[in-house]
């Protein structure tokens, strides 16, 4: 099984690093269960006999994992919330999403301190309750970490802290009460 981990941090800058042996890419995967401590303020450390690597938490943008092992089963739910990145193919390609019944489809682009860009295609269940559906919206970024299918496959991790906006199409139809009602143009 190959296996490789990408960090792409606040600098927008990628380190890959490929496990040692299968027992440490256990290991890792261990670790994927608490995924939602991953950005909360502990460095993340990556280490081999030739070099070690310590990341601080809020430098961090994402971390993917590329396996041809199904990972998803290790991170916890995101509450019918699928993330799944687009390539440059698919996001030239026409898009139309909006709601269908009680689901939701949506591209998702979120924008990092340093200028890391994630294209994404979204997919979930609309909450009934309105109150739910703002929580969602708002929260996304006071979630500890989101995980999201690279276009490559595997997982990755996104930290929530080191966005700094994210953007949907079609646009949100509820809207809280204090938001501004204006039309985006080029600047």
């Amino acid at each position: 099984m190959t296996s490789s981990i990408t960090v792409i941090t606040t600098a927008n800058r990628a380190r890959r690093f490929v496990p040692t042996d299968e027992a440490r890419l256990e290991a890792i995967v261990d670790s994927l269960r608490r995924s939602g401590q991953l950005f909360s303020g502990k460095p993340l450390i990556i280490g081999s006999g030739a070099q070690t690597e310590v990341f601080a938490a809020a430098s961090i943008a994402c971390v993917e994992i590329e396996s041809s092992r199904d990972l998803e089963a290790d991170l916890p739910s995101q509450h019918n919330l699928s993330l799944t990145a687009l390539t440059p193919e698919q996001r030239a390609e026409p898009f139309v999403g909006g709601l269908s019944g009680d689901h939701f489809s949506a591209r998702v682009e979120f924008f990092f301190i340093g200028g890391h860009v994630l294209y994404m295609a979204a997919e979930g269940v609309r909450k009934p309750a309105l109150a739910e559906r703002l929580m969602n919206l708002t929260g996304l970024f006071e979630r500890p970490a989101l995980h999201y299918r690279p276009a490559q496959g595997g997982i990755g991790l996104m930290n929530p802290r080191a966005m700094t906006r994210f953007v949907i199409t079609p646009g949100v139809p509820d809207l809280p009460s204090d938001a501004w009602f204006a039309e985006a143009q080029s600047v």
